[in-house]
């Protein structure tokens, strides 16, 4: 579960509307003001005050109720008060309204992975990475493979670090999983390669002792006293899992 609900944590709400709220403001039309609403909405779902920002929300949805942001801050906040079944009603609303929005699906692909619901997040996943405008689909695709291996599926999160990495090959997470994934399948020199790209760019206590058992399978008794070496100096206290 720790693994997951980094990804969770990781694909919360991303996309926050700028601007001053006043009560000028709010009269000016109810399109303006169903956006007013559904930013101080988003501001009390971010501070943790639920029952406010649903207040604020649904005020929003009585000026415009095809505001496609105002259903996906409502399913977030369903989300996090528990109501699976009202949260995917307005994740549903929102798609509807807005298709092509990657942070929402995203969010929406998150979601379902969060209920098992493997095959159906690949398909919200997937549709963020077509959208032209998103600029990290990277992130779509570690979020499913992690989705995949958080649910026992490890071939098909294999398959998507490799296009995560694919689009990025610096990106952490991914090279880190990749070696561990390599080493539980025996693939030794393959774990090797990975966390050797890991540690270009950054060591961990976690990816050192990673490298360590690496190591220790292939029998490589130098390289493992120089990475207990590493781990010794940069997290001294520690102990080797």
């Amino acid at each position: 579960m720790k693994l997951f609900s980094r990804l969770a944590v990781a694909v919360l709400v991303s996309i926050l509307l700028q601007g001053c709220v006043t009560s000028g403001q709010r009269n000016e039309n109810p399109e303006k003001a169903a956006q007013i609403y559904a930013e101080l909405g988003l501001e009390y779902l971010r501070q943790g005050k639920l029952e406010l920002a649903l207040v604020k929300l649904e005020r929003s949805l009585e000026l415009n109720e095809k505001y496609p942001l105002t259903h996906h801050y409502i399913a977030e906040v369903y989300k996090q008060l528990g109501d699976m079944k009202a949260a995917e009603k307005y994740y549903n609303s929102a798609i509807r309204y807005d298709s092509d929005n990657p942070a929402l699906l995203n969010n929406f692909g998150a979601f379902l992975c969060q209920q098992s619901r493997v095959d159906e997040s690949e398909e919200y996943f997937l549709r963020a990475v077509k959208v032209p405008r998103y600029r990290t689909p990277e992130l779509a695709y570690e979020n499913l493979a992690l989705c995949a291996l958080h649910n026992g599926k490890k071939e098909k999160a294999e398959q998507y670090f490799r296009k995560a990495l694919a689009v990025k090959p610096t990106l952490h997470k991914s090279l880190y999983q990749m070696a561990l994934l390599n080493y539980d399948n025996g693939a030794f020199m393959k774990a090797r390669a990975f966390i050797q790209r890991f540690h270009s760019i950054g060591e961990t206590e976690q990816s050192l002792k990673l490298a360590i058992r690496i190591e220790q399978a292939l029998g490589d008794d130098a390289a493992v006293e120089q990475y207990e070496k590493t781990l010794s100096t940069k997290f001294s206290g520690t102990g080797l899992e």
